[in-house]
């Protein structure tokens, strides 16, 4: 009798670690003046991979401050613009031209504010939202965890930005 309700109880407990929580999934906003968040980046292309942490400023239109860190704490991209200033710091480089955000990315800082401030056309499909743009698109989802996720995807890479917090106002 002990070892019935032993593994009754074994199988009651084993039950209660297979159901699976409810994750809320927050829906994106549309049309953002403001974004603040910070959370995990992904970058993976034929020519590099690299997974760290990142936080995020923006005030649309032409602010931003992006900074991504390493797996150890370490700064790996200082990118700022306020107003007309540019600054980006990737590694040992330094410069207030844009060109190495656009051969390293494929988009200008002005075309990264619009993405993050949800700005233009999107369609929803199973994905989630997704914008499409001239040489890439950018899918606004969520993780399996319910985190928002902003990917933007071109054919031979891919760049995600996942919000363990995010604060947003729109106008």
């Amino acid at each position: 009798m002990k070892r019935v309700a032993f593994l009754l109880l074994i199988v009651c407990l084993s039950a209660c670690a297979l159901v699976q929580r409810k994750v809320e999934v927050l829906p994106w906003p549309s049309d953002l003046s403001v974004l603040e968040g910070e959370g995990d980046i992904d970058v993976r292309s034929q020519k590099e991979r690299f997974s760290g942490s990142f936080i995020l400023r923006m005030s649309y239109p032409d602010n931003l401050f992006l900074e991504v860190y390493g797996s150890f704490g370490q700064t790996f991209v200082h990118l700022q613009k306020e107003g007309p200033r540019f600054l980006l710091i990737a590694g040992e480089e330094r410069t207030t031209d844009e060109k190495l955000l656009v051969d390293r990315f494929h988009f200008t800082v002005s075309e990264l504010i619009e993405d993050l401030a949800l700005r233009g056309e999107r369609r929803e499909t199973a994905d989630g939202w997704v914008a499409t743009r001239k040489d890439y698109q950018v899918v606004y989802s969520h993780d399996r965890r319910g985190r928002r996720n902003m990917c933007w995807v071109r054919e031979d890479s891919r760049l995600c930005l996942t919000f363990n917090e995010l604060n947003s106002a729109s106008r």
